[in-house]
This record gives structure tokens, sequence and C-alpha cells, in this order.
């Protein structure tokens, strides 16, 4: 496997748990990787639930910023791929 395969690997769990955090958040799933999450139904306390539970299931904080830097599924998947935890502190 390449260092490209496993990244994208990595990617695309971080990517279904952004996924599963979200439609939590919002009560529903009718979103796309693409869409902002303000403008399918999320507020300033979905967002708090959004960091709260992925940094419960990824096992770091995660601060709100990140979301409102990265509101969509795949900016916000990539972010948390590419940052380290110390850096998200």
């Amino acid at each position: 496997m390449t260092a490209t395969e496993s990244d994208t690997r990595g990617t695309g769990e971080l990517t279904e748990r952004v996924r599963t955090a979200w439609a939590d958040a919002l009560g529903h799933d009718e979103f796309t990787d693409q869409d902002h999450f303000f403008q399918v139904g999320g507020h300033s306390l979905g967002a708090l639930q959004v960091v709260r539970d992925l940094g419960a299931d990824l096992g770091r904080k995660i601060p709100v910023r990140v979301l409102f830097r990265n509101p969509t599924v795949g900016g916000l998947a990539q972010a948390l791929a590419a940052e380290s935890p110390e850096a998200l502190a």
C-alpha cells in the first residue's frame, strides 16, 4: 500500500466519523460532503456538539474554530487528518 492509499483510507474513515457527528447534530443525513454545515440546518450549538462528539470519538480536543474554518464534511475531515492533535489544542 502506498502512502497516498494509506492517507486516503485514513481520511475516508475520518470522513465517515464526521458524517455521523453531523447527522447526530443536525438530526438528519440529507447533506453531501460539500454542503456547508450552516446551510443544511446547522447552528452554533450543533457545531459545539459536532466537535464534542468528534473529540470524544478521536480522543482529542477539537476547537470549534476548526469546524467554522472547515464547514463541509470533506473539509473538516481533511483538516482533522492534516493537523496533529497538538496543533488543534
